[in-house]
C-alpha cells in the first residue's frame, strides 16, 4: 500500500487525523476515569477486601506484647484487622466474639456466661454445639433483654410512644434478621439470627434477673464468661452487634469503643464462679433462690497473683450502708489514689462527685489529669465533667456540698468517634501501671443498685494496651465544654451570690 500516496490525498488526510484525534480522546478519558474516579470508588469500598491490593490498604501498628495469662483486646484496635462476619468486610479492631468463639470451642467440662444482652447468634451457636458435645453451659441476661424478636415486635402496641433510639433499635434487629428481605421474619431466619429464639429452641439452660421472685434488678450488668473454672474474659461490651461489630444497616459504624480481657487463672475463675452461683441458685425453674441486686451480700474486694500481676476483684452493688471506701466506686478511688504521675479516664458515664473530687485533689499534687466521657453522658445536667469543667453537677447541687473545680481542667472532653458508635469503655490508666475496667460504669447506680463487674490490674503490659487505646481516642477529642452544657449547669444549678465578708454599715443617724 502506497501510504504517501493516501496521505496525499486531502480527503484521505482528514479521515485519518479525526480517527487519530478519536483515539487520542479515548485515550486520555480512560487515563482520567483511572486517575480521579478510581481512588474515589476503592475509598467508597475500602472495607470490601477483594484482592490483596485492598488489604494491604489497612496499615497496621506493630502488636502489643501479651503478659502469658492476661491478654487484652480493643475492638477498634489499629494493630488487627477482620472481616465482619455480619457485614462481611474488611475493617480495623479485634474480633470480640470470635475471641469468646475460640474460648467455647476450647472447653472441656463448663461454660457460664453472664451477659446483659445476648444477640451475637455466631456465638450462640458456638455454645449450642458445645452443648451438644456434652459440655455444661449456662446462661444469665438482663430480664429486659429475655425476649425473642418477634416477643419485642408484639409488645410494640403504640410505636409513636417509643423514643427514636428505642424504635431505631427494634428496626436494626429486625433488618439483621430479615435475610431474604421480604418484610417477615420466618422460623428458619430466627433459628439463624435470633440468639434469645435460638437459646430456646434447643432448651439451653438459662434464668433472667427475674429468678429471685422479683420483677429484676436495677440492671444485670455484668459481661463475663468462665470456662472450665480455669478462664475468665471480661468485656465492656455487651454480646450484641452494635456493641462489638457495628449497627447492620449503618456501614460506617464499628461497634462501640469497647475492650476485652481474658485471664488464665484458676483461682480467679473461683471469684467468678462463686458470683454467678449466687445468681444461678439452683436454676432455672427451681426454687426463687437467685440472688441479683442489693439482695446479695457485701463481697469485698480480693486480689490475687496472676503471674506476676496483681488483679483485684469487686462485684456491685452494696448497700448505701457500707462505707464508700469498700464499695466498688471505692476500689476505683484507691486506684486512682496511688497515682503519682497521670490518671487518663475513658468512660460511657462518669457521675459519681466524690471521683471527681478525689481527682481535683490529684491535680493539685502535680498529678495530669486527662479524660474522654461519652458525648451522651458528657454534657448532661449529672454529669462530672460539668464540675471539672468549672461548673456544678445536679448531683452536686443536690448534695448541698458540692463545688466545681477551682482549676478547671481543658484536657476533659469527647471523642471524635463514627456518627451511631459510643465510647463504652469503663476504664482508666494509672501511671500507666494499673488498669480499672469492667462492666462498672463510674456513677451511683453502678455502685448501689446493678450486678456489675470492676476490676483493678496492676501490671506496666497489661496497662499499655489500654494506654495505647486511650491515645487513640484522645487524638483530635473535643475537649472542655460546649455552649448548650454551660447554659445547662447554669441554669440547672445558679450560682448563689458571694457572701459579703465585711461587716454592714449601721444606718446614719
Amino acid at each position: 500500500m502506497n501510504w504517501r500516496k493516501l496521505w496525499d490525498d486531502p480527503t484521505t488526510r482528514r479521515k485519518i487525523l479525526l480517527a487519530l484525534l478519536a483515539f487520542l480522546g479515548l485515550a486520555i478519558a480512560v487515563v482520567t476515569s483511572l486517575v480521579f474516579f478510581a481512588p474515589k470508588e476503592r475509598a467508597r469500598f475500602a472495607d470490601e477486601p477483594k484482592d490483596r491490593t485492598e488489604r494491604e490498604s489497612f496499615p497496621l501498628l506493630p502488636a502489643l506484647p501479651q503478659h502469658p495469662q492476661i491478654q487484652v483486646y480493643n475492638n477498634h484496635s489499629r494493630a488487627a484487622t477482620y472481616i465482619d462476619p455480619y457485614r462481611n468486610f474488611q475493617r480495623y479492631g479485634d474480633n470480640f466474639e470470635q475471641i469468646l468463639i475460640d474460648q467455647v470451642q476450647r472447653a472441656r467440662r463448663t461454660i457460664d456466661v453472664a451477659a446483659q444482652e445476648f444477640r451475637v447468634p455466631n456465638l450462640m451457636r458456638a455454645l449450642l454445639e458445645r452443648q451438644k458435645a456434652g459440655i455444661k453451659v449456662r446462661v444469665i441476661i438482663e430480664n429486659s433483654y429475655n425476649r425473642t424478636i418477634p416477643e419485642m415486635l408484639r409488645s410494640l402496641t403504640d410505636a409513636e410512644t417509643l423514643s427514636e433510639h428505642v424504635s431505631s433499635r427494634y428496626e436494626e434487629l429486625v433488618a439483621f434478621t430479615d435475610l431474604n428481605k421480604d418484610g417477615q421474619l420466618s422460623e428458619a431466619e430466627l433459628g439463624q439470627r435470633d440468639a434469645v429464639w435460638m437459646m430456646r429452641q434447643a432448651r439451653l439452660p438459662y434464668l433472667d434477673d427475674t429468678a429471685d421472685g422479683s420483677k429484676g434488678s436495677g440492671l444485670m450488668h455484668h459481661k463475663f464468661m468462665v470456662v472450665d473454672g480455669e478462664t475468665v474474659v471480661v468485656s465492656t461490651a455487651n454480646f450484641t452487634p452494635s456493641d462489638m461489630h457495628g449497627d447492620f444497616e449503618a456501614v460506617d459504624t464499628r461497634g462501640n469503643a469497647n475492650n476485652l480481657v481474658a485471664i488464665q487463672s484458676p483461682e480467679l475463675a473461683r471469684i467468678f464462679l462463686q458470683e454467678f452461683n449466687l445468681m444461678w441458685g439452683d436454676g432455672p425453674g427451681g426454687k426463687t433462690d437467685s440472688r441479683f441486686g442489693t439482695k446479695k451480700p457485701h463481697r469485698p474486694i480480693q486480689f490475687i497473683d496472676v503471674g506476676g500481676a496483681r488483679v483485684g476483684v469487686k462485684f456491685s452493688p452494696d448497700s448505701r450502708r457500707i462505707p464508700f471506701e469498700r464499695t466498688s466506686n471505692g476500689a476505683i478511688a484507691v486506684a486512682l489514689t496511688d497515682a503519682r504521675q497521670q490518671v487518663d479516664f475513658m468512660l460511657f458515664v462518669f457521675a459519681e462527685p466524690r471521683l471527681g473530687n478525689l481527682l481535683e485533689q490529684k491535680q493539685a499534687q502535680g498529678v495530669k489529669i486527662r479524660g474522654l466521657v461519652d458525648s451522651g453522658f458528657a454534657y448532661t445536667k449529672y454529669a462530672t465533667t460539668l464540675d471539672m469543667w468549672g461548673y456544678l453537677s445536679t448531683q452536686d447541687c443536690a448534695s448541698g456540698n458540692g463545688r466545681p473545680w477551682a482549676k478547671p481542667l481543658s484536657t476533659v472532653g469527647i471523642a471524635r468517634i463514627a456518627r451511631g458508635d459510643k465510647l463504652h469503655h469503663k476504664s482508666a490508666v494509672v501511671d500507666r501501671q494499673t488498669i480499672v475496667t469492667g462492666s462498672h460504669n463510674w456513677s451511683m447506680n453502678a455502685n448501689h443498685t446493678n450486678d456489675e463487674t470492676l476490676l483493678v490490674i496492676r501490671h506496666p503490659t497489661v496497662a499499655a494496651h489500654y494506654d495505647r487505646e486511650f491515645e487513640r481516642l484522645y487524638e483530635g477529642a473535643i475537649l472542655g465544654p460546649s455552649a448548650r452544657a454551660k447554659d445547662r449547669a447554669l441554669q440547672a444549678c445558679p450560682p448563689k451570690p458571694a457572701r459579703s465578708r465585711t461587716k454592714p454599715r449601721p444606718p446614719a443617724r
